[in-house]
């Protein structure tokens, strides 16, 4: 009997570094979880939550939705739901979530690559490794697989998958772990989660990062597979029971991807037989855009997401009526302007909004050139180029009349207002160094853009009175390019 209780104990010390080591990772996910982890947490701590606002515009899907819908442009009351890698299954448990803590949107925008209405391919490296769903879910979910032969789901030792991640077990974790070192991954994926916070869920391919392949990729067949045609349809039951409008979006795609006709047929075949069943659905195909508007072959860059977000609420506009001025949407969109490239997609994110853009042009070629050609180029004709007066003192403090700045030359400075203001908000001023910017009863800040070819462009948010950046841009190939 002591020689069981011996082995007992000693099974017990083996086995306890793994349970300690379970607890803590299942405590701390955010200190070694990597690539969408925090993503998926955020979304599941946002839907299994109850808001203190209530959104009208909820958006489910993978992660081309998730790239394309940006909540800061749509409305103040829209959601990004999407979860880069998921499906159909997913997507049914997220909207679940939502409604079991919060009341149910009117509207419901659902889009998917094609990818995910054949394979659940990301169902463990994402969904179980980052624990999004609950056990009795992820057990739905294999259970439903299982009655499908979903065989992208059923891998050699799928129960003993499932247990190991349940469980937190080693095999599964010990090399996320081991490359975060302790606690050194927590900074990133909190920041991750703030992020996704900020811009209301959006994530994916947010930047400036241009797709410039050439190659023809066509589609040939449309097909959604038992296990997601099921869920699909589970989806647009939960919004009929709940009283969601189902707005299915086929999102554009870079214009070297072509469709057959057997496509189309077999693409309008699906969705009209949603639509028989549930004709409250509506389906939309957008077209092809330009390459420079994807950061890959499926989605959509910064550039791209604002095109397609701009444009579905104009189709849409019943669905997204907050004001275009509500502040609460501000910091994103700061946010955004912060990481352009191209002044022309600067002014189309604050088109619409309380801010001010001042240009300044030490060449004396801006406006001339902005009118003639630029803005009917950038389509910001609405915007309404003005000149904005310089302070400039009767005499600097070597005794030099204030004709010019440091490096000789006359400056101009010229403004664009995305709410079509002709007022200045701030006191720009000539000094010896160059100009400064001044709101009233603030310290000046230096204005300063070095040789007479850069162009200064400085984008001010006027309703709390500050500078969201400053860059600058030399002309370049009929185009301004970003200065490093």
């Amino acid at each position: 009997m002591k020689q069981v209780g011996k082995l007992v104990f000693k099974c017990f010390c083996v086995l306890l570094p793994f349970f300690v080591l379970g607890l803590y990772m299942r405590q701390h996910p955010l200190t070694f979880l990597d690539n969408e982890a925090p993503h998926y947490i955020w979304n599941r701590q946002k839907t299994n939550t109850e808001q203190e606002k209530e959104y009208r515009v909820i958006i489910l899907g993978d992660s081309v939705a998730n790239a394309a819908y940006v909540p800061e442009i749509l409305s103040q009351d829209t959601l990004n739901l999407a979860l880069g890698g998921t499906t159909p299954v997913e997507s049914y448990y997220i909207l679940r979530d939502w409604l079991d803590h919060n009341p149910a949107p009117e509207v419901c925008y659902i889009s998917f690559q094609d990818n995910h209405l054949l394979l659940e391919n990301c169902f463990w490296s994402r969904t179980m490794y980052s624990h999004r769903f609950n056990v009795r879910q992820t057990l739905e979910m294999m259970q439903a697989a299982i009655s499908h032969g979903e065989s992208s789901v059923l891998t050699e030792h799928y129960w003993l998958d499932y247990i190991s991640y349940t469980l937190y077990l080693p095999n599964k974790y010990i090399t996320a772990f081991m490359n975060a070192g302790f606690n050194q991954r927590y900074t990133d994926n909190s920041a991750s989660i703030q992020s996704d916070e900020l811009h209301g869920g959006r994530y994916t391919a947010r930047g400036t990062k241009e797709y410039a392949d050439t190659t023809p990729l066509p589609f040939d067949q449309f097909h959604v597979n038992p296990l997601f045609d099921e869920y699909y349809y589970k989806i647009a039951g939960l919004c009929a029971e709940n009283g969601i409008i189902l707005r299915v979006v086929k999102l554009p795609l870079p214009d070297n991807r072509t469709f057959s006709d057997d496509y189309k047929k077999e693409f309008y075949e699906y969705y009209n037989n949603l639509q028989q069943q549930y004709p409250f659905v509506t389906v939309d195909w957008f077209s092809a855009y330009p390459r420079d508007r994807f950061a890959d072959a499926d989605h959509m860059n910064s550039h791209g997401a604002l095109q397609f977000s701009t444009e579905l609420k104009e189709r849409y506009s019943e669905d997204f009526i907050s004001s275009a001025s509500d502040a609460e949407r501000l910091p994103a969109i700061d946010d955004s302007i912060k990481a352009e490239n191209k002044i022309e997609w600067i002014l189309k994110w604050i088109t619409g909004k309380d801010y001010t853009v001042l240009f300044y042009d030490k060449r004396g070629l801006f406006s001339s050139m902005y009118e003639e050609q630029l803005k009917e180029k950038w389509g910001t004709e609405t915007l309404g180029l003005y000149p904005v007066p310089i302070d400039r003192p009767a005499i600097l403090s070597d005794g030099k009349p204030a004709e010019s700045d440091s490096l000789g030359t006359v400056p101009s400075v010229w403004g664009l207002s995305g709410t079509g203001q002709t007022v200045s908000p701030v006191l720009i001023s000539l000094t010896e160094e160059g100009l400064t910017i001044q709101f009233s009863e603030q310290e000046p800040q230096p204005w300063v853009t070095g040789s007479n070819d850069i162009l200064g462009v400085t984008v001010i948010r006027n309703d709390n009175r500050s500078i969201v950046c400053k860059k600058s841009f030399r002309y370049v190939d009929e185009a301004f390019a970003l200065v490093q």
